[in-house]
C-alpha cells in the first residue's frame, strides 16, 4: 500500500478506535483504559484490519508523525467525551510510536492536545511501543512531559524488541507492562512465577510499578494480586471493545468525579 492511500486513510477520519480496560489490583474499580486502532474504514465503506497498515507506518517516519498526530488527538477527544457523558475521570493510556516523541514539536503537540480538550495531564499515559528505537531528543521530550506536565510514561511489552533494561535507565517511567505471553504459564510454572516476582521486585526497586497483561484465568489473576501487581489486563478482566461497549463498562467499574 503506498504512503500516499496511508495518508489518506489516517487523515480521512477513518480510523476505528476501540478501548480495553486495565484493571487496578486490590479495588473492585476501574477507571484506567487503553485506546487502540483496530480497523480502517475505505471510502467504500469496507473495515479492513489496522495491523498490516500498522506495520507499514511503524517502518515510515513521516507516516509515523502523521498517524501518532492524529491517534492522539482522537483518543484524547474520545476519552473526554466518554468521561463526561457517564461523569467518570477516565485515565487514557495510549501507546504510541517511539519516533513521534523525537519530533521537535512533540513537547507543545502534547501539551497544546490536553489543554484543548480539558483532558487533564494526571489522566494520560503515554505508552512507549516496543517496535522503535527511540533517540536521545526523544527521551529527553518524554522525561519532559513527565516531570513538566505530569503525563504518565509506560513502557510497553517490557523485555521485548526495544523497550529494554538501557531504555528503562533513560526514561522516567512510572509503570512497565509484561508481554503477554508471560502469563500463558502462571501460576503451573515454577520458572515462569520466578520470572514474574523477579521484574515486581525490579520495579520495587526503582519505585515504579507493574501491569500485567494477558489474563486470561482467575488463577492468573489471584497470582498478580498476590505478588503485589498494580494493573492487570486481559480477557478475563475485559476484551478489546467498541466504544460503546467500553463506556457501558465504565458506567459499571469507574469511580465517579470528585471520589478519585
Amino acid at each position: 500500500m503506498e504512503q500516499s492511500v496511508i495518508s489518506n486513510l489516517i487523515l480521512s477520519n477513518s480510523m476505528i478506535l476501540q478501548g480495553q480496560p486495565k484493571w487496578t489490583f486490590g479495588k473492585n474499580t476501574c477507571n484506567t483504559y487503553e485506546m487502540v486502532v483496530t480497523h480502517f474504514r475505505d471510502s467504500a465503506g469496507k473495515l479492513m484490519p489496522a495491523w498490516p497498515i500498522l506495520r507499514i507506518v511503524e517502518q515510515d517516519d513521516a507516516l509515523t508523525q502523521l498517524f501518532s498526530t492524529t491517534l492522539l488527538w482522537e483518543a484524547v477527544r474520545q476519552t473526554v467525551r466518554i468521561s463526561d457523558e457517564v461523569n467518570t475521570n477516565i485515565t487514557l493510556s495510549l501507546n504510541l510510536l517511539p519516533r513521534f516523541a523525537e519530533n521537535e514539536f512533540f513537547v507543545e503537540q502534547v501539551r497544546s492536545c490536553l489543554e484543548e480538550t480539558g483532558l487533564p495531564s494526571r489522566h494520560f499515559q503515554f505508552e512507549v511501543s516496543e517496535l522503535q528505537d527511540i533517540n536521545q531528543q526523544g527521551c529527553d521530550n518524554l522525561n519532559y512531559i513527565h516531570d513538566e506536565l505530569g503525563v504518565t510514561l509506560v513502557m510497553g511489552n517490557f523485555g521485548t524488541k526495544k523497550t529494554n533494561i538501557p531504555l528503562l535507565c533513560k526514561v522516567h517511567f512510572d509503570l512497565i507492562e509484561m508481554d503477554k505471553d508471560l502469563s500463558l504459564a502462571i501460576p503451573q510454572d515454577d520458572l515462569s512465577c520466578k520470572a514474574v516476582i523477579a521484574i515486581q521486585h525490579m520495579a520495587d526497586t526503582l519505585g515504579i510499578n507493574v501491569c500485567a497483561k494477558g489474563i486470561e484465568t482467575q488463577e492468573q489473576f489471584e497470582f498478580y494480586e498476590e505478588i503485589g501487581i498494580f494493573k492487570g489486563q486481559g480477557p478475563l478482566i475485559g476484551p478489546i471493545m467498541s466504544l460503546d461497549d467500553l463506556k457501558e463498562y465504565v458506567k459499571r467499574y469507574g469511580l465517579k468525579k470528585g471520589h478519585e
